[in-house]
């Protein structure tokens, strides 16, 4: 019995010796942004190995841009010592370094972890020019506070006036559909590890088109529009619904959403993958962006006036969409990547068309109905000065009547 226990114990402590000796490969930094023609350099090393392990690994590149960058094809580990690896940028563009086992001596790894090696790799950005990346941070966050802040004077005009007539229910509604599946799309891209490897997979070497002012400001606008929302419950509305064309649009859209959601969770269909359902919702976003204008203009055109429609929101709406293409160019340009220009095309045509629709409202505003003035403040300083007349009026009467009666006998 003793001995059965001692053969047991002895297997047990092999197994956790065996699982605790599993060597990994580690590296440092993650990704890098460099500039073309000049070296980089990354270290390569292996945890819980023996001093005396050797572990050979192939590199393995792949670009969106031929000759983006020259390192050497094999790499030799000792132990657990940092190997730094150099590498030549040439061109601008992006470039995914992977590694792959050739062959190890003295060190144990298991078949699971050289499989994992595929889901490890090192991002290499080449670009033409630090500045120019900077530069276009500063456009990116500049167009994110321009856009981000173009729903504040619409809630503001609206509360001045206390009344939403005016303002269009339907861009409201298709407002909230919009950025709602734009949240879930930007979210996914930069939040989610599984959508982000399959979108590297799809896309060798390409940058992802999503950064955090890009999800900050998907999810602030959701949550403007509903208070912009809110506010047509309790100002006044002239009983404005919502049209059948909208109602039917947004019905037909969320049954495409949850169809599309069903087929990739249960995972029917290989071309159902999550990369996918959030590249395919996002399409509703650009038809939303093309048809959410027409209904405000309508309402423009048929009522002669833009009262009810901050032009506030149209001048910071032209400058964030302004800003939104110019970063997308730059990006484009300073990486030599521009396939990334259509690998998110709701936020490229979404600057696009806000600048046309833009420009359309401003000459509404400025041009055609720039001598439209707003009935409730009209009706607000009449009442005021009516006020005041009616005052003065019983002061007087009130003057008048005092001094007859200290007049009288």
């Amino acid at each position: 019995m003793n001995s059965y226990c001692q053969n047991f114990l002895l297997v047990l402590g092999c197994f956790f010796f065996s699982v605790s000796a599993d060597v990994t490969l580690d590296f440092d930094p993650e990704s890098q942004y460099i500039e073309v023609n000049k070296n980089g350099s990354f270290d390569l090393w292996l945890k819980n190995a023996n001093e005396s392990s050797i572990v050979n690994l192939f590199v393995n590149v792949s670009t969106n841009n031929p000759n983006v960058i020259y390192i050497q094809d094999v790499v030799v580990l000792f132990g657990t010592n940092h190997t730094s690896v150099e590498f030549l940028t040439d061109q601008p563009g992006n470039a995914d370094i992977t590694f792959q086992f050739e062959s190890a001596y003295n060190v144990s790894i298991n078949e699971f972890y050289v499989e994992g090696l595929k889901d490890d790799y090192i991002h290499v950005y080449v670009i033409r020019s630090h500045p120019l990346d900077v530069f276009n941070d500063v456009v990116g966050w500049t167009y994110f506070v321009a856009w981000s802040v173009s729903f504040y004077p619409q809630v503001f005009y609206n509360f001045q006036r206390r009344s939403v007539v005016g303002l269009n229910f339907d861009f409201l509604a298709y407002n909230l559909l919009g950025f709602s599946v734009y949240s879930i799309f930007n979210v996914g891209l930069y939040w989610i590890p599984e959508i982000q490897d399959e979108y590297r997979d799809e896309n060798p070497g390409q940058l992802s088109p999503v950064k955090l002012n890009d999800v900050i400001f998907s999810l602030h606008a959701v949550v403007l529009t509903l208070i912009t929302i809110t506010q047509c419950f309790f100002f006044t509305s002239n009983n404005q619904t919502i049209s059948w064309f909208c109602r039917l649009f947004i019905v037909i859209s969320l049954l495409i959403i949850m169809v599309l959601a069903i087929f990739t969770i249960t995972g029917d269909y290989a071309n159902c993958t999550w990369l996918n359902f959030v590249n395919w919702i996002c399409y509703i976003k650009l038809i939303v962006s093309f048809i959410k204008y027409v209904p405000q203009a309508w309402m423009n055109y048929q009522r002669k006036s833009t009262i009810g429609w901050s032009i506030g929101n149209v001048l910071l709406d032209c400058t964030g969409g302004s800003l939104s293409i110019l970063q997308s160019l730059l990006l484009s340009y300073n990486s030599d990547d521009w396939p990334s220009l259509v690998a998110d095309p709701v936020k490229f045509g979404l600057g696009f068309l806000s600048i046309v629709f833009d420009i359309l409202f401003m000459i509404q505003h400025y041009v055609l109905y720039r001598h439209v003035r707003d009935p409730n403040a009209r009706e607000f300083r009449h009442s005021v000065f009516q006020n005041e007349n009616d005052s003065e009026f019983e002061r007087s009467n009130k003057t008048a009547g005092d001094l007859g009666s200290t007049i009288s006998p």
